[in-house]
């Protein structure tokens, strides 16, 4: 993950245009059905390295046929319609259809019909940990109920308005985090139980993990941290670590983190000092809260005062 960048293109011209999609999505053919002369191609994004965030028009009717693209793509269709053809789904998609793209490992067919697309690529990598099991085969690729797609897009224009706000410098552990919950946010809504027996990991779930973890976690609050990472510092399974700390401290190692960095900020509040420029929205960030008022609430639920007043009595 890095920190946003943002590029806009428009054109005329279905040249500029298969080259931008060249770039932007591996090499493809690009035809355009109908009169050039109106035709418009528009492309905006928000890159933050394992995740990108893309707003795409394309007027006319337009057939693409894309390399695979090695990431999970999720898309919504705003206006407009697309086909789909990856080998092993043939879709057809109308707006207010929320669904996955082409399997990340085939090659796929696609046709533009004035369509407007809201789309977002996840880099594989941060799958990895959070679920046991292939991610890819438990993808599914018909769109998703209305509720899931209000909670997916909900999601989507927090952190696209999070990241493209003017000026805003978003440090390793905010970057990390968004990372991280667009990951789980995709797994809730675009994948199926495999419902598979855990009878197994339930014996690693012993109090040394718990021990182990609990001193990674107070050793490292400063790193961009996932549950992968504490399990494999733990050197047990992903369901292991939860199952243990759950059973013995009745939370999560991610909750256990977060009350580990509170503390930190709370120390960081305290230690401020007059003019020195420490801010609660600095300090927040500082330790990983990607949001102002979800950090004063899980403050004000540890401390019993919102960190404003700690900041100002310090």
């Amino acid at each position: 993950m890095h920190e946003p960048k943002l590029t806009d293109f428009a054109t005329t011209d279905p040249e500029q245009a298969c080259a931008l999609l060249a770039e932007t999505y591996c090499d493809n053919r690009l035809r355009v059905r109908g009169s050039v002369e109106s035709y418009r191609f528009e492309h905006n994004r928000c890159d933050l390295g394992d995740v990108h965030f893309d707003f795409l028009h394309n007027t006319l009717t337009t057939e693409v046929v894309v390399q695979p693209l090695g990431r999970v793509v999720l898309l919504r269709v705003l206006d407009g319609e697309q086909e789909l053809d990856d080998g092993m789904t043939d879709r057809r998609l109308v707006p207010g259809d929320v669904f996955v793209g082409p399997h990340p490992g085939r090659e796929y067919r696609t046709g533009l019909h004035g369509t407007r697309l809201q789309i977002t690529g996840i880099d594989l990598s941060l799958f990895d940990g959070l679920q046991d099991g292939d991610v890819i085969e438990r993808l599914c690729y018909e769109p998703v109920s209305p509720a899931k797609a209000r909670r997916w897009c909900r999601t989507v224009e927090y952190l696209t308005a999070l990241f493209t706000e003017p000026g805003v410098e978003n440090g390793p552990l905010v970057l990390g985090a968004a990372g991280r919950l667009m990951a789980a946010m995709a797994l809730d809504t675009f994948t199926t139980d495999a419902g598979e027996d855990r009878r197994c990991d339930r014996r690693d779930a012993l109090p040394d993990t718990v021990r182990r973890g609990i001193a990674f976690l107070e050793a490292n609050p400063d790193l961009d941290l996932g549950v992968a990472d504490i399990a494999r510092a733990c050197r047990v399974s992903v369901r292991a670590l939860q199952l243990a700390f759950r059973r013995h401290l009745d939370t999560t190692p991610m909750a256990y983190l977060r009350r580990v960095r509170l503390d930190l900020a709370r120390a960081d509040l305290r230690a401020a000092g007059p003019g020195d420029g420490t801010t609660v929205t600095g300090v927040a960030a500082k330790w990983g809260f990607l949001d102002g008022s979800r950090f004063s609430a899980q403050y004000r639920a540890a401390f019993g005062e919102p960190p404003s007043h700690t900041l100002r009595h310090r």
